[in-house]
Parts: C-alpha cells; sequence; structure tokens
C-alpha cells in the first residue's frame, strides 16, 4: 500500500489533488492536512511515499477563539526543512498558484524550483507543477509524474 499526504489549505484544490492521486495510484491511503504545524507533527509520525505540497499555507488550524492563522507565503518550505532535518528521502510534488519560489531570497522559476530545493534541501522533489484553477494543463501534468511512481 502506497503512503500519499496531501498538503493543502484550500479544501477543492485538496478534493481534486485527491481524486487524482486516487485514480492513478492503486491501494493507496491518503491523509490530508491543512496548516504547517499540522504538516510538521503528521510528517514527524509517519514516513511518505509521496507528498503534495502547496507553498502557501496557513501557520496552524483554525480553532474558534484561537486567532487567526499567520498565512505564510512560503510555509510548504518549512515542511521540506523539516523532512531534510529529519534526513528523510520522502518524494514530494510541489503543487502552487505561484509561478515562482523563494528559497533563501532568491526567487527560482517553477523550473528550476526542484533543482534549487534539492541544493538548499537536500529533498527529493521531483516536480513543481503550477496551478491555474481554470486549466487542465496542471492536472495532466501531475497525472503524468503520478504514473510514473
Amino acid at each position: 500500500m502506497r503512503n500519499v499526504l496531501i498538503i493543502e489549505d484550500d479544501s477543492f484544490k485538496s478534493d481534486t489533488l485527491t481524486a487524482l492521486v486516487e485514480s492513478a495510484i492503486p491501494n493507496v491511503r491518503m491523509r490530508n492536512v491543512s496548516d504547517v504545524v499540522t504538516a510538521v507533527k503528521t510528517v514527524n509520525q509517519d514516513e511518505f511515499d509521496l507528498i503534495i505540497i502547496d507553498m502557501a499555507l496557513p501557520s496552524h488550524p483554525i480553532v474558534s477563539g484561537g486567532g487567526a492563522p499567520l498565512s505564510m507565503l512560503t510555509g510548504g518550505l518549512e515542511v521540506l526543512l523539516e523532512l531534510n532535518s529529519l534526513q528523510r528521502n520522502d518524494r514530494c510534488i510541489i503543487v502552487t498558484q505561484y509561478p515562482d519560489i523563494e528559497i533563501a531570497g532568491k526567487f527560482f522559476p517553477l523550473i528550476r524550483a526542484a533543482d534549487a530545493i534539492k541544493e538548499y534541501f537536500s529533498c527529493e522533489v521531483i516536480a513543481c507543477l503550477l496551478y491555474t484553477e481554470d486549466s487542465t494543463e496542471w492536472k495532466d501534468s501531475l497525472s503524468k509524474v503520478l504514473r510514473t511512481l
């Protein structure tokens, strides 16, 4: 059984990602989380065959009376930093709505971001995809990557 984690705070996008993974990978166990704190706890508790990560994430879950979570434009990098500190090589796919990822104060276009992340964090990022709600291009690209796993 394949163990897959999706880290995404938008429920529509999360549902779409879940459906794409389930259609491409047979016998899959899915876990979904929506914030940095929960994602870091989750990767500390379990190893994954694949982690799909959004870059912009809230800092912590929304709790009634707990205040608004901080929006972190590079929250996904916090998860990659945690994987790096754990010396883990879980394969990761980044799906983000931003055309660039900021790493160590430098902006990298998505086409170069996977290599930059490997250089800075030693993480196994196998793809960085640009999410566009009204496009199927990112879905086709993700499905193609998933079929190679």
